[in-house]
């Protein structure tokens, strides 16, 4: 008796002692019903796997409701599928046993179990793939897991203790996602040809997409875009288009690179707080209305390069009031600085500049003209050729004037370096500064020998066309092409546009067994010999051959001797051809 008291107080010690070890576990991963995430840090289009863990804890329950919600304007559930732990659970129970997941609700999966034997867990319940949409809002979501209803073998509600744990993931913008980028008609570099962002303040256009260069912006991609404030565009970039930033009334800067020559019509027009502009050196032409009512602008510098300025290109920009402009520009369209500032402004030209004093005089008589000096009047000079090195090349650039003056750099000119680091052409511009005006435009060759090559295929060859590899030089990162032949049809059977006879020719073609594609048109087809059991002959034994198929005797023909049969071309085989093989065996018909 005393053993058996002894016995039954351990007992309840120990149950005492779970009781109060289980009450007083603090929520973990291992503890409870958890949701846990293969990564927490996701980019947008980024596929996520959240794995449902069952532990040992709670191995034994008759009945279970769990959701698992999520945000459906970040995530979009791709695919589900039950976990080892579940499929083992299921298998093991006989009878009475209720699964069921639901999904066509956007933001909830649910799942509901029930069964008059107990479900025994060990590990997965089930494993989910989330993909982050493309639009996702940078910043955290959760992945929030609910237990509704849950209870033991005996039926006693377990739900409260039950405790759920969720999985917090942090969306960071991936800025090529706000971008639509097209090829170029020549395969060379992307264009920027629409934006989807409406929540980026400071803006960097990234300078590759697809291992290819940025080169362009179409008209119009982010007119409007009124958060814009700071936006750098790509060394390389060769192109913005007409209206690309019109409109964009909280812009107050733009970096734009040396290597654009266009600028479209009315690309920042109303861009009414741009203050600081620096036009680009292989620009040619101002083109019309770029800069109208761009209020904030006070100083603006027309490259050397550009010979002509569109109509109202900076009308109404009230701020302007130095100009410095090159002898090279000899045309400025109708109001083009009409409306500027109020007292005129103050052109900066060299001396042999005859066009603008008399443009000024005519129709910006408020206006005045400053004079420098012209340092293009003279040479300048450097290497024409440069090892790749990897990293910025500045050749040394010697200017020497005809009068025999002295000009220092970064005193009386600036030399500014384009495309310098890869293989290929590099562009050098000097620039008159300070008391000079105009400059040279000047050249050099970086060589690399481009002994190590990495291919990747561009465009695959298909039959008929060409294809392309896309060849990056592993020292100097120079793309460029290597063709692929192309393949060549793969051919099938002849096919008969016109059965040939035993006295006249057919006509054939062949269907590429890859593209489908009809080649080797109009070929013509040898007239027939009715030679139907490839002795070598015409005789009775092919008519009786034939005759045999005809009343459906089984007779076996090889292709060849197939289109022999069917000596009259009708596409049949009956006993006309029998006949026509008779008469050509008793010397009626000969052959040719």
């Amino acid at each position: 008796m005393r053993k058996t008291t002894k016995r039954i107080i351990s007992m309840i010690l120990a149950v005492v002692l779970a009781l109060s070890v289980f009450a007083f576990l603090p929520i973990a991963a291992d503890a409870d019903i958890a949701v846990k995430v293969d990564q927490v840090n996701c980019l947008q289009g980024d596929t996520i796997e959240a794995t449902i863990y069952f532990p040992a804890k709670y191995e034994k329950l008759a009945t279970l409701d769990l959701q698992l919600k999520y945000d459906k304007a970040k995530l979009e559930l791709v695919s589900l599928k039950k976990g080892v732990g579940l499929e083992n659970a299921l298998d093991k129970q006989v009878n009475g046993k209720v699964y069921s997941e639901y999904t066509k609700t956007p933001g909830i999966i649910s799942w509901s179990l029930a069964g008059a034997n107990n479900f025994s867990f060990n590990g997965t319940f089930a494993v989910v793939t989330f993909k982050v949409r493309d639009t996702a809002v940078n910043g955290k979501t959760t992945l929030d897991l609910v237990v509704n209803n849950a209870a033991n073998s005996g039926y006693n509600d377990l739900t409260a203790s039950v405790a759920a744990v969720d999985a917090d993931i942090e969306i960071v913008r991936n800025s090529l996602k706000d971008f639509v980028f097209t090829l170029n008609s020549d395969s060379t570099g992307y264009i920027v040809t629409a934006y989807h962002c409406a929540t980026v303040a400071e803006l960097v256009i990234p300078a590759e997409y697809n291992k290819l260069p940025v080169i362009g912006i179409a008209d119009g991609v982010f007119e409007t875009h009124t958060e814009l404030v700071k936006v750098t565009l790509p060394d390389g970039m060769e192109y913005i288009g007409d209206n690309a930033f019109k409109n964009c009334k909280k812009l107050t800067e733009i970096s734009i690179p040396d290597t654009v020559e266009s600028i479209g019509d009315g690309a920042f027009n109303n861009c009414s707080v741009l203050a600081n502009v620096k036009l680009p050196l292989a620009l040619k032409k101002v083109n019309a209305s770029v800069f109208y009512a761009c209020y904030a602008i006070k100083a603006i510098e027309i490259p050397f390069n550009v010979t002509e300025i569109g109509r109202t290109a900076f009308y109404g920009c009230i701020s302007l009031k130095e100009v410095k402009i090159s002898k090279n520009t000899t045309t400025i369209g109708d109001g083009a600085f009409s409306e500027c500032f109020v007292g005129g402004i103050e052109f900066t030209t060299v001396e042999g500049n005859t066009y603008l004093p008399t443009v000024v005089s005519e129709k910006y008589p408020t206006s005045t003209i400053k004079k420098v000096e012209d340092i293009s009047l003279g040479k300048a000079s450097c290497t024409d050729k440069v090892d790749y090195t990897g990293t910025p090349l500045t050749p040394e650039v010697k200017v020497e004037l005809t009068n025999g003056k002295a000009v220092v750099k970064d005193t009386d000119y600036k030399v500014v370096y384009v495309n310098n680091v890869r293989a290929g052409k590099a562009k050098v511009y000097v620039v008159g500064i300070n008391g000079y005006g105009e400059g040279y435009n000047l050249g050099f060759t970086i060589h690399c020998d481009h002994e190590e090559v990495r291919r990747t295929v561009g465009q695959n060859a298909t039959c008929t066309k060409d294809g392309y590899y896309n060849c990056k030089c592993t020292n100097c990162g120079e793309v460029t092409r290597e063709v692929i032949k192309a393949t060549g049809h793969m051919p099938g059977e002849w096919v008969y546009d016109k059965l040939p006879k035993y006295n006249e020719t057919g006509i054939k073609h062949r269907v590429c067994t890859v593209c489908n594609e009809k080649y080797d048109l109009n070929t013509v087809a040898p007239k027939v010999f009715p030679d139907v059991n490839s002795d070598g002959a015409v005789n009775t034994t092919d008519a009786l051959k034939v005759l045999q198929f005809t009343v459906d005797k089984p007779v076996a023909f090889k292709p060849e001797e197939r289109l022999n049969a069917d000596a009259n071309g009708d596409g049949k085989i009956n006993s006309t051809d029998a006949l026509i093989m008779l008469k050509i065996s008793v010397g009626k018909i000969v052959l040719d």
